[in-house]
C-alpha cells in the first residue's frame, strides 16, 4: 500500500494536496485499477504535525508504545 501526494494551489490561493492510496508497492505500479481511495487535504501530508509530549508518561506506556518510541528515536 502506498500513498501518492499531488500538490495543487486552489483558485483562492489556498494550498491543497490530493492523497491517493494505491494497493501496490511502488509509485510506478500505481494505476486506476489499484486505487483504493482519494481525498483532498489542506495541510501538507508529507509534513506530520509534531506530537504533544506533555501528557506522555513513560511509566505507563505499553511495551509496544515503548518500542515505537525507540524506533522513532533511532535507539
Amino acid at each position: 500500500m502506498i500513498e501518492i501526494y499531488t500538490y495543487k494551489k486552489q483558485g483562492n490561493g489556498a494550498d491543497s494536496w490530493r492523497v491517493d492510496c494505491h494497493d501496490c508497492e511502488t509509485e510506478q505500479d500505481a494505476t486506476k485499477e489499484n486505487l483504493n481511495s482519494s481525498e483532498m487535504v489542506y495541510t501538507d501530508p508529507s509534513n506530520p504535525e509534531p506530537i504533544d509530549m506533555a501528557n506522555v508518561d513513560l511509566n505507563t506506556m505499553t511495551s509496544e508504545q515503548l518500542t515505537q518510541l525507540k524506533n522513532l528515536l533511532g535507539l
